[in-house]
């Protein structure tokens, strides 16, 4: 028997975490990184929607004075235009698709009952 050849093919099963911030915030689950990714995503766009939101209500009322904003002047909504842009194309339309369903779904649809480690490291908080 060539343990080599037994070695090369072998599975590498990680020890199950004992706390919950192991387990949630440090994972190395494939299904537990894309559900991270869906929410960094899914929190990402409440962002968006809060900064879209100010933008409207700028052009509705132009004049109106905001609680800890102030007027929004041009420059002000200029800055929310860009903020919201980049949030939704670089967290929500990047995060969500590729790293939220990608990370849950493609080690399902390939058939991988564990996920290598080298790929699990690419969690949003690890």
């Amino acid at each position: 028997m060539a343990t080599g050849e037994f070695a090369a093919h072998a599975v590498h099963i990680h020890a199950a975490p004992t706390s919950w911030i192991r387990k949630y915030v440090f994972s190395l689950d494939h299904k537990v990184i894309g559900i991270q990714y869906f929410f960094l995503a899914l929190t990402a766009v409440f962002v968006g929607m809060f900064l879209s939101l100010l933008m409207r209500i700028h052009l509705i009322w132009p004049a109106a004075v905001l609680p800890l904003l102030g007027e929004i002047k041009p420059e002000t909504y200029l800055t929310l235009l860009t903020m919201h842009g980049t949030i939704m194309v670089f967290f929500v339309l990047t995060t969500a698709p590729q790293g939220g369903f990608g990370n849950y779904f493609l080690p399902i649809q390939i058939g991988r009952q564990i996920w290598p480690s080298r790929f699990s490291t690419c969690s949003p908080f690890g």
